[in-house]
Order: C-alpha cells, then structure tokens, then sequence
C-alpha cells in the first residue's frame, strides 16, 4: 500500500519553523547540534537498571539534566498524572513552541493541531513508576492519546490531536500527516514530532533474542556504526523531538524565521515481512520515488540522504542499494550520513530528531558526520559523511527516509 500526500495545496511548501528536542546528547535542540556537529557518541554503560544478564549492556540514557529540568517544569500533580514519554514530548513541544517565536494570541486555536508518534511500548516502563498516589491515574498515565492531548491543553489548541504508531517511522508518519492537515487547509499550525523511552531490561533482552541489538560493550561509543563493516546492531536509546510546521501562507505573513520547506512525502507498507526490509531494499525504493513525484523534484536535485541507518548488516546494505537504484551515478555526488552512530536508537524518536536534524543541515549548510567508520564495506559505498562534519554551500535539496519495523515506511523531502 502506498500513500502520497493529500493533493490539496500540492507544491505548496510547509515550513519549519521551530524545534525542541531531548535526547542522549542533550536536552535542548542547540545542545543535541552542537555535540552532533562534534561527533560526538551519546551511548554509554547502562546504569538505568541492572543489564548484567543482558547480552547488550550499553544504551543511550538520557542525560543528568534531563530529570533536574523535568523536575522543574512538572507539577507533582502532574509528574504523577503523566509517564515520562509524555513528559519528554511536553517538554520537546515546550522548546519548539518557543523557539518559532509564535504568539499565542495572535492565532486560532480552532487551526492548531497536534500530531504524536511512538511505538507504544515504552508506556508502561518499568522504572516510571509516577510515586505515591500515581496508580488512581492509571488509566490516563497510560493513555497512549495522552502524549498530545496534555500539549493541546498546555497551548489551547482545539483542532486534531491523536497519536500515530508505526514503529521506527512514527515520528516521521507524525510529521507527514500534520503536514497533509496543512495542505488540506485544516490547520494554519501544527506540533508534530516523536519519542520513546524503550531503554529497558526487558526490551533489551527481546533485542538480544532477535538479534538486532550491538554487543559491543568494552567500547559503547564504538558499537553504532552504520555502514561500517564491522557493523553488528544497534543499541537502544531514550529521547524523542517536536518540530512546529506552518502554512507558507501563516509563516510567511508573520516573517517567520523558517529552518526548511517540506515539499513532499510518501508513506508505504511493504508488506513482507515484520522485522526484515524487502530484498535489495525495493520497498524503500518505491517510497522515495513516490515522495519525489509528490515534491515534483528531479533525482538530480537532492544533495543529500538523511539514512534510516540502523547499524544492522542488513538495513543498511538495502538502505544503499535503494539510494543507488534511485538515484543511479548521481548519488556517490550526494552525502548520506545517521545520527544513529551518535545517538543509538530512539525507535519512534529517532526519525523525528532526523528530520529536524535535516531542517537544521538546511539551514545551517553543515552536515553532522556518521561517527565509527572505519571499515568500509565493498557493498556500503557511498559517501557517509565519515568521522567528521562537513561544511557545505549549495545544498538546495534533501530527503529523509525511515524504515520501520512492519514494513512501515516514511520518506520526506525538504527544501531550502
């Protein structure tokens, strides 16, 4: 099944115009940048529980100050009313609202929406127990709606506000459908984005027992190393991102600062398999085909790939085979490089942190490297943006792929 975007407004651009995030690296979207742009790797000995019969023992936590600025911005009453995936997101939204510099009274609240993703599965985390007198808020701690219900009526947005979960792509499939609401005119404003906090014993032991997860604990900032051949899975991590979208009509009437344009994308199931992409990654092929018809933008425009990059042998060998077969000689000219080699697996945070990570290489013409390759793989063999940031002048154009569990596929691409 496939689903290109609503073609009301078709080749009307979204903008970009605010992002928060939290995340192994940091606890603002300048932070989680920066250290980005230094290569630096946010993964670590799990210290969060006791992973001494786990296979995998490393993980990507949240940092210190996360929990002193969750303290601080969240009520008794409400830390024990919300699971931390909400109080993250609240937060991300906090910062991303902020940073579009929007005022409250200057817009319909009727034309405000929020759209949520995640996998769910973090909810009922073992070690977010909310505290004395949490467990007559049972029912609406774990209220997977509740994610972007508690932001509505932080800002008191009255239009569509749900949760999306597809796996490794729910941030992405978040972010794609609040832009289809802006096309369709539905919305002037929308808080979009992803989080998990599935860094877990128990869900590290399932991903030892599929065999998905890196094992390699003696060096945690060396385990994510996506398209390395030395690859061996990836590792789990905490965090999540919001992002603020805008109508072109409502950013550019308030001069707003705008990161990128979103011009297009496109969502498919593979329907092959749960866990493993369809061979010689096909179905990631038709997904950024699809999303390149709906932007109307020639191959040879996009300069640059943010990759689903997962660190397995598999993914990221389908990943660069679908890159190469849509996009033939010219994408060894394009970058291709995943923060997952720094920041872990974030499940449905990663692909939302990835595209406002896209936004940000827009705006700023740097692209964060692809930290530990340091052993090329014949197969893996396009430019990953190794080690080190680059500085770029001339990047117009780029797309954002998640691949997720299920088949789930997201592929969006941004303009300038």
């Amino acid at each position: 099944m496939i689903c290109k975007s609503n073609n009301s407004g078709k080749n009307i651009p979204i903008a970009v115009t605010g992002i928060g995030m939290i995340c192994p690296l940091g606890i603002t979207a300048p932070k989680s940048w920066e250290n980005m742009l230094q290569g630096r790797s946010g993964i670590r000995r799990i210290t969060k529980f006791d992973a001494c019969e786990c296979a995998t023992r490393i993980g990507g936590q949240l940092p210190e100050e996360y929990f002193v600025l969750e303290k601080k911005k969240t009520s008794k009453r409400m830390f024990k009313q919300t699971v931390q995936t909400t109080r993250i997101i609240r937060l991300c939204s906090h910062e991303a609202f902020k940073d579009s510099n929007i005022a409250l009274d200057k817009i319909d609240p009727n034309r405000c929406g929020v759209i949520i993703g995640t996998s769910g599965s973090s909810v009922r985390g073992p070690h977010d127990k909310g505290g004395h007198g949490a467990e007559r808020f049972k029912i609406i701690r774990e209220m997977i709606n509740a994610l972007p219900a508690w932001i509505s009526l932080d800002y008191g947005f009255k239009g569509p506000n749900f949760t999306l979960s597809a796996a490794c792509a729910s941030g992405s499939y978040a972010i794609a459908k609040a832009c289809d609401l802006i096309k369709r005119k539905e919305l002037d404003i929308a808080i979009a984005g992803g989080v998990d906090t599935l860094l877990t014993k128990n869900n590290t032991m399932r991903g030892n027992f599929m065999k998905v997860l890196s094992e390699k604990n003696d060096e945690p900032e060396k385990a994510m190393r996506p398209f390395d051949r030395k690859r061996d899975g990836w590792v789990i991590s905490d965090g999540g991102c919001a992002v603020v979208l805008e109508s072109y009509e409502h950013a550019i009437k308030r001069n707003a600062r705008v990161y990128a344009w979103v011009v297009g994308h496109a969502m498919s199931s593979e329907c092959y398999s749960l866990y493993s992409p369809v061979p010689y990654g096909e179905g990631m092929v038709q997904t950024i085909e699809m999303a390149l018809a709906d932007a109307n933008i020639s191959r040879q425009r996009i300069g640059y790939a943010n990759a689903n990059g997962t660190s397995t042998v598999v993914n990221d060998f389908c990943e660069t085979m679908a890159i190469k077969k849509v996009f033939g000689k010219h994408a060894y000219n394009m970058f291709v490089s995943s923060q997952k080699s720094m920041l872990g697996h974030m499940v449905g945070g990663s692909s939302a942190i990835e595209f406002a990570i896209t936004a940000l290489i827009l705006k700023t013409q740097k692209i964060p490297p692809t930290i530990n390759y340091e052993f090329p793989d014949p197969k893996c063999d396009l430019n990953y943006v190794p080690n080190k940031m680059v500085d770029v002048n001339d990047l117009e154009v780029a797309i954002n792929n998640s691949f997720g569990f299920g088949g789930h596929n997201c592929v969006i691409v941004m303009t300038r």
